[in-house]
């Protein structure tokens, strides 16, 4: 039942991505963003409620900030933006758990520009409350498409685009409904290597010693799920979610050192 569930999600998503190109195909920029809500919505319904899905702009203590961020991912018992009435509210990165980019086509010039934009995403610098129970101190990137080429051509083509990329530093999925799932970046990583310290990591020490990147190979899985493309990608996101535990900010790490707030009376 769950994967004729899944798999009628992701008819339903395609369908309702191809009425958007339809009927809004003189406008670009509201094409867009009704996609990004088709997303937003099915995370929403498919998430835990402690998960906030929004959307903003990202930024770090040293007052850098991400690009314009389609989802965001968040911890919501534990956080809240600022300016949060706002269309685009900010959030700080130490709340975020996942930035998702929403595309319609995955091409190569939408792999290149998603590519920088998780680099700048992922090299926010972070500063992590420490009493929080976090297990987990990485941020995902998910690339989202409703389109794509044939399965060899975007394996052709994901590939030539991670070439020189450093694999912590690559989307952690890209998404197709009804096509492709890719794997990569510090998703990939701790998922075969396993966190500092864990048992599974000491094992993998003990039989390769410092080469235990070799079990990473090219750093990268690509498979053609058709139908179940969404199925997959909702366990695998939701269980990295789940083991990742809480995230929050401490919000006078982003004051000036010698901050006074006023004089004692």
């Amino acid at each position: 039942m769950l994967k004729e569930y899944y798999s009628d999600i992701s008819k339903h998503l395609n369908s309702e991505s191809e009425k958007i190109k339809n009927y809004f195909k003189s406008h670009r920029p509201t094409a867009g963003t009704n996609r990004e809500n088709l997303v937003a919505n099915f995370l929403k319904e498919n998430l835990p409620k402690k998960f906030e899905i929004s959307s903003g702009l990202i930024m770090s203590k040293d007052g850098e900030f991400s690009n314009q961020a389609d989802i965001v991912v968040t911890d919501k018992l534990n956080n809240a933006p600022l300016f949060p009435s706002a269309a685009e509210p900010i959030w700080l990165v130490e709340s975020v758990y996942a930035l998702i980019e929403v595309k319609t086509q995955l091409s190569p010039t939408t792999l290149k520009d998603s590519i920088k934009k998780c680099q700048r995403f992922k090299e926010l610098n972070r500063n992590f409350y420490e009493l929080t129970q976090q297990n987990i101190y990485e941020s995902l990137f998910v690339l989202w498409a409703f389109e794509s080429p044939s399965s060899d051509t975007v394996g052709k083509n994901i590939r030539d685009a991670y070439k020189e990329i450093p694999i912590k530093l690559r989307p952690d999925f890209i998404v197709v409904p009804g096509g492709i799932v890719c794997r990569s970046g510090s998703y990939y990583e701790i998922s075969k290597l396993g966190q500092e310290n864990s048992n599974h990591r000491k094992n993998l020490i003990e039989r390769y010693g410092n080469n235990i990147n070799v079990v990473l190979l090219e750093g990268l899985e690509i498979e053609d799920l058709g139908d179940n493309s969404i199925l997959a990608f909702i366990v695998w996101f939701s269980s990295w979610l789940q083991a990742a535990g809480g995230r929050n900010q401490l919000l006078t790490n982003y004051l000036p050192d010698n901050t006074i707030f006023g004089s004692r009376v």
